[in-house]
């Protein structure tokens, strides 16, 4: 019985994000295929593109709160360390995901704002949360 098992592409790994990566560059040149065939459009290159590459990402941004450098120097900075990664995994995985519904289901120009402002309201979120946590960890009684 082998003791060292073959290792497997984890999360943390330069092959997972090359794999992602491979997705997103596999699927455009098979869209620029299926353009210049004169299967689909424009609009839907453009679509699935944006599809593709958001739910893609929102694979990943799942994956962040996984991903965990060099422990931090006190219980505290952990917790306010995991608790940072988890609440922007999420609000991009989220935003990833309502990105991919606009350009799925709306209008272009509907999925062009509407991407736009979920990813931006991901960025609030995340900052907003980050000023928030730090200065609950500034506070007299939690030191």
């Amino acid at each position: 019985m082998n003791e060292n098992p073959k290792p497997r592409a984890t999360v943390e790994s330069p092959i997972f994000a090359l794999k992602l990566a491979g997705i997103i560059v596999g699927s455009a040149l098979l869209l620029t295929l299926a353009l210049t065939a004169g299967v689909i459009g424009q609009e839907s290159v453009e679509r699935w593109n944006n599809i593709i590459t958001a739910i893609v990402c929102a694979v990943y941004c799942n994956f962040l709160p996984k991903i965990f450098g060099p422990p931090p120097n006190t219980i505290r900075d952990a917790t306010v360390t995991q608790a940072m990664i988890r609440v922007s995994g999420w609000a991009l995985t989220l935003a990833f995901l309502a990105y991919a519904a606009f350009w799925a289901f709306a209008a272009q120009e509907t999925a062009r704002i509407g991407s736009m402002v979920a990813i931006a309201t991901s960025g609030v979120i995340i900052f907003g949360y980050s000023i928030w946590k730090h200065y609950m960890c500034r506070r007299p009684e939690n030191r």
